[in-house]
Formats: structure tokens, C-alpha cells, sequence
């Protein structure tokens, strides 16, 4: 009995410090709970604008323009508003380019995160939570309007730069790794390979994939093109 009594005062500490490192690792640390977010969805890329009358609907008529903040994936997103302090008028707004969701969070879901074939598409959906809230501490990220001075710029322009183009299919769903046990099964982690991929390659079967107007630059260096490809 007494041996029994020393085990359970060790693994007591030990099982609350799996706990805590467990919490440790939620990604809500932006969250202050002292704030009201708003929440809203993005499923399309694109600009996005807030106008004052939603504002005022949702109990923020009154916030002054330099302490509204954006949040999605627990960044905080640059935003436009079209007057930089003050409350906003009633042709006023928030402008913002918003992402939709894509495989870039379901990276770490994965056994090996190198197991990702891409992170273009999200394996749950295409639709990103933003979060709007208030901080009246300021220095929160703003684009700002700047003068494109063209004929005072004295800088001498680039005879050309590097493109990526990067082509992401979604034929179909790839299951990832499977043993072969009189049938495939397939394994409930996030496996090698697991994801959206093209159609499936073998003799019969070819993948073409062309790139046209691509506006090359023929003095570039030779060997200035670099092809990757996940499979």
C-alpha cells in the first residue's frame, strides 16, 4: 500500500505536466479574452470591403478607424481604411485582401509534416475565419496610400526577374499510404501522400501540363529555369 501511495504522488505531477504541454501547444495565443471578435467567413480570394452601415449594425459605428484589427489563422491582417483616425463616415470602410483557407494549417495534422504533398488546398474546406475586433492600443497593420513618383525615380529598372508559376491539381483525393492486406487499408493518421493530386500517371496515361505568353527574357542567364514537382 505505501509503495502504491509513492507511485500516485509521482504520477500525479507527471500526468499535470502533460497537460500543460498539451495546452502549450493551441494555436489561440493571439486570442485576449478581454476583446469581442467578430467573426466572418472568406471562401474566395479576393478584396474584401467592410462598409460603415455593417459596421454600425454589428455595434461599431462608433470605433474610431485607427483601432480596428483583423485577425485570420492567428495573424493579424493588414487592412485599408479610408480615413486613417476618427470615426468612420457613412460612405467609409474597411478594405482588406482575404485569402480563402488552403493546406498550409493541416500541415502540422500530418505523422511527418514533410509528408504534405502540397499545401494549396485544405483537406477540410475552402472557407477562412476572419476575426475583427477593437484595440485601442494602436499599431495595428495598415496599408497606406503612396505617390508613384515615375519621373522622379532615378533608379535604373531590372532587365527582367524571376516568375514562379506553380500549378496545383485537384483531380481527385489521394489517401495516402495503405498496407496491403488482401485489400488496401489505409492508415487514420495524415499519412505520405495524403491530399488532392492529379488524375492518376502510367503508361496509358499520360500528364501534359503547358505554359504559354510567358514574356521570357531571352538575354537571361542560361540555366535560369528550375522545375519542381511533389509526386
Amino acid at each position: 500500500m505505501s509503495i502504491y501511495r509513492k507511485m500516485r504522488k509521482i504520477l500525479i505531477p507527471i500526468l499535470l505536466l502533460c497537460v500543460t504541454v498539451t495546452h502549450a501547444q493551441l494555436n489561440n495565443s493571439w486570442i485576449d479574452y478581454n476583446k469581442t471578435y467578430f467573426k466572418f467567413k472568406v471562401g474566395v480570394s479576393g478584396v474584401y470591403r467592410i462598409g460603415q452601415p455593417t459596421l454600425a449594425s454589428a455595434g461599431l459605428g462608433s470605433v474610431p478607424a485607427q483601432q480596428f484589427q483583423l485577425w485570420r489563422n492567428g495573424k493579424e491582417v493588414r487592412i485599408f481604411t479610408t480615413v486613417a483616425s476618427g470615426v468612420l463616415g457613412a460612405a467609409d470602410y474597411i478594405e482588406f485582401w482575404g485569402e480563402r483557407n488552403d493546406g498550409r494549417p493541416d500541415k502540422d495534422l500530418y505523422r511527418d509534416t514533410s509528408f504534405q504533398l502540397s499545401d494549396s488546398f485544405s483537406l477540410h474546406t475552402d472557407t477562412a475565419m476572419f476575426f475583427l475586433t477593437v484595440n485601442p492600443a494602436g499599431n495595428n497593420l495598415r496599408f497606406a496610400a503612396a505617390i508613384n513618383d515615375v519621373a522622379g525615380n532615378t533608379l535604373a529598372p531590372d532587365e527582367y526577374f524571376m516568375r514562379k508559376i506553380r500549378t496545383a491539381f485537384k483531380s481527385q483525393y489521394n489517401r495516402g499510404f495503405a498496407a496491403v492486406v488482401g485489400e488496401y487499408v489505409y492508415s487514420s493518421s495524415y499519412d505520405l501522400g495524403e491530399g488532392f493530386t492529379s488524375n492518376n500517371i502510367s503508361p496509358c496515361c499520360d500528364l501534359y501540363q503547358t505554359y504559354d505568353n510567358l514574356n521570357v527574357f531571352m538575354g537571361a542567364p542560361s540555366n535560369s529555369v528550375s522545375f519542381y514537382v511533389a509526386a
